[in-house]
């Protein structure tokens, strides 16, 4: 077996669980998703910049803490670290922390969660009062984009079971009748 055949066949465990060295996941996948999240935040920005300065500091700062401190607790834990993964941050990471290997992501994963519930929750007023329905519609188009590619190119692929955004998507999917192999 050559070198390169046995790094492919390497694991390391996460949590419990055992991945492959290797990340999963194409390049071009955490471009989509980081792209997704355009929309998100120029629909954000724009609607509270006419509501809520206030309510936009505290968005942005919301923001702050979603692509920063956490991706400590998520990205600079992950076996992943530094390579290509679900997200463009995966890549920025090794700029911010230096790896934290063998500690937890859990807490970080379910902080994920709550960051994602305040920086969709937060400017869903100014959205209705700003745009009205069709604002609304945008808001949640965004945020149901964000979802879908998040959860169908970066989760699907994702060996950590435990993580509840990989969990909701995987039961979408279910629901939906499709299966971790897109059938």
């Amino acid at each position: 077996m050559t070198r390169d055949e046995q790094s492919s066949d390497a694991c390391v465990e996460q949590d419990g669980v055992r991945c492959p060295a290797k990340a999963p996941w194409p390049a071009w996948v955490s471009l989509a998703t980081g792209a997704a999240f355009i929309p998100m935040t120029v629909i954000a920005i724009a609607m509270l910049w006419t509501t809520s300065l206030v309510t936009l500091a505290l968005w942005l700062f919301g923001f702050f803490l979603f692509l920063v401190p956490l991706r400590y607790l998520i990205c600079a834990r992950c076996p992943y670290y530094g390579q290509s993964c679900s997200s463009p941050l995966g890549k920025t990471v090794p700029f911010l922390f230096r790896r934290r290997h063998g500690r937890s992501m859990k807490a970080g994963l379910w902080l994920d969660v709550l960051a994602f519930a305040y920086l969709f929750l937060l400017p869903l007023p100014g959205t209705l009062r700003t745009g009205g329905a069709g604002g609304l519609f945008l808001w949640l188009c965004a945020w149901a984009l964000i979802f879908v590619l998040l959860t169908g190119l970066g989760c699907s692929r994702c060996p950590f079971v435990f993580c509840p955004i990989g969990r909701a998507g995987r039961g979408l999917r279910n629901l939906a009748g499709r299966n971790r192999d897109g059938r």
